[in-house]
């Protein structure tokens, strides 16, 4: 299991969205409040940033923990986006750890995170999902990590022609089908910059936590809300989301 925070709206800063708050990302880190399967998100970390000029996201990743990285609240405090898309992240056992293995993930202009996991993902369903991707989509994936694979059913489904949140609903589809009666925890978000799209699932299971929150032009998605604010709602399970934030 992770945590992770998207955010889409008027120029914030890293630190603003990722370290200040009260029960930030950095917090959930070391003391999440909502995680079910693991006690902490000590396997690395990182994020993705959108910029004016840029065709596709920036990224910084580590595997140290959010919080034992000492580069990184300089970056955060010195960069700002429109858009952002961030992961702390707890291993799934039997998943490899590494740089390679940490999201978000990025291709072209599309970054992708998820919280969760899928069951007997190493043993019994990498290496048919491997074989029903298309050869771009298969091409993407540099790691092991069953959620860099969802990455890959996302791909293949725009590549498909299906819109950015109906391609999310695919890859839960051939989840379904690749699993066989096991069980995933599937919770999706993914930008290209000016529209994130999420979803809020699960297979056999209980869908992980995920939150959303509109004000002032923005709109946040997180497995955890970060501040006390009254906005922040669950989001519904099975239920696609289109956020587009203004030119």
């Amino acid at each position: 299991m992770c945590r992770i925070l998207a955010y889409l709206g008027p120029e914030a800063s890293l630190a603003t969205l990722l370290l200040d708050a009260p029960h930030s990302l950095e917090v959930q880190s070391y003391q999440p409040r909502e995680m079910a399967t693991a006690l902490m998100n000590a396997d690395g970390f990182g994020a993705a940033w959108y910029t004016p000029r840029a065709t596709a996201p920036a990224r910084y990743r580590s595997v140290l923990p959010m919080w034992a990285d000492e580069n990184f609240p300089e970056l955060a405090r010195a960069l700002e986006s429109r858009c952002v898309l961030a992961n702390v992240r707890s291993a799934t056992p039997g998943v490899g750890f590494g740089l390679a293995n940490t999201q978000p993930f990025v291709h072209g202009r599309w970054a992708f995170t998820h919280n969760g996991y899928l069951e007997d993902f190493r043993a019994s369903v990498m290496r048919p999902l491997r074989a029903s991707l298309g050869d771009a989509a298969y091409g993407a994936v540099g790691g092991t990590s069953d959620s860099e694979h969802l990455f890959a059913l996302f791909l293949d489904a725009l590549a498909a022609g299906a819109a950015p949140a109906d391609a999310l609903v695919a890859v839960r589809e051939r989840c379904a089908v690749l699993l066989g009666g096991r069980a995933a925890l599937l919770s999706l978000a993914a930008t290209d910059g000016r529209t994130l799209v999420a979803l809020r699932s699960a297979i056999d299971a209980d869908a992980p936590t995920l939150y959303r929150r509109e004000e002032g032009g923005a709109v946040w998605l997180a497995s955890e809300p970060p501040d006390t604010s009254p906005g922040w709602q669950p989001v519904p399970i099975d239920v696609p989301l289109t956020l587009e934030r203004a030119p």
